[in-house]
């Protein structure tokens, strides 16, 4: 899979400008001569994303539109241009075909998606002018760590928070001077019995090359 073209210099179009967090991270990475244009249906949060990028200093690599990308699909100025293309939509599937005229060839489509319903509907879209079509799953996972000790005679799985990593376990085994007693404290971790919030999947794509 190529990597994401997100480097100084590139023309990036993103959908989806929310609170403009994933824009500002674009912006700079494009900077000092690359161009950020994002689209927000809602009037208002793009007006608010845009003064929050006059204020941060961000107001020349940035210009932020309101239009409705899933039913308009993006403008046609930028067909053929575009390095990158990110969206965040409820749809996503909608705006993928203009999404895919508005890229140069080899061009990367990355899409954002909470349910992976939302993902099967946008792969199989993307099927018809992309190639590499890789998900993956964005979770938060929360691990507890403390001090705790393990009976050498129990090894990996003597202690109910987990063995300590593999790298770890090596440099311990290592040398004459590293020894750990049986009754040694060290760092122990497991993952958090309890998780909190929502997961989410990131999909990317490449445009073939016809």
């Amino acid at each position: 899979m190529k990597a994401v073209k997100v480097v100084p210099g590139c023309l990036v179009l993103e959908s989806g400008t929310g609170s403009g967090s994933l824009t500002t991270s674009l912006a700079r990475a494009v900077a000092p001569t690359g161009q950020v244009y994002t689209f927000d249906f809602h009037e208002q949060r793009a007006a608010s994303a845009r003064e929050d990028f006059e204020r941060t200093g961000l107001s020349s690599l940035v210009t932020v539109g309101v239009r409705d990308v899933q039913g308009e699909g993006f403008p046609e100025e930028f067909c053929g241009l575009v390095d990158s293309v990110f969206l965040d939509l409820p749809q996503p599937w909608l705006a993928i075909p203009s999404a895919g005229k508005m890229l140069k060839q080899d061009g990367i489509l990355c899409s954002f998606s909470p349910c992976i319903e939302q993902v099967q509907h946008s792969s199989e879209t993307l099927r018809s002018n992309f190639t590499d079509i890789r998900t993956f799953e964005v979770l938060l996972r929360t691990y507890e760590v403390r001090e705790g000790k393990m009976d050498s005679s129990q090894g990996d799985e003597g202690d109910s928070l987990g063995s300590l990593p593999c790298k770890r376990r090596q440099r311990l085994s290592e040398g004459s001077n590293q020894h750990e007693t049986s009754s040694s404290p060290t760092a122990m971790a497991k993952p958090s019995g309890e998780a909190r919030g929502h997961t989410g999947y990131l999909t990317f794509a490449r445009l073939k090359c016809f």
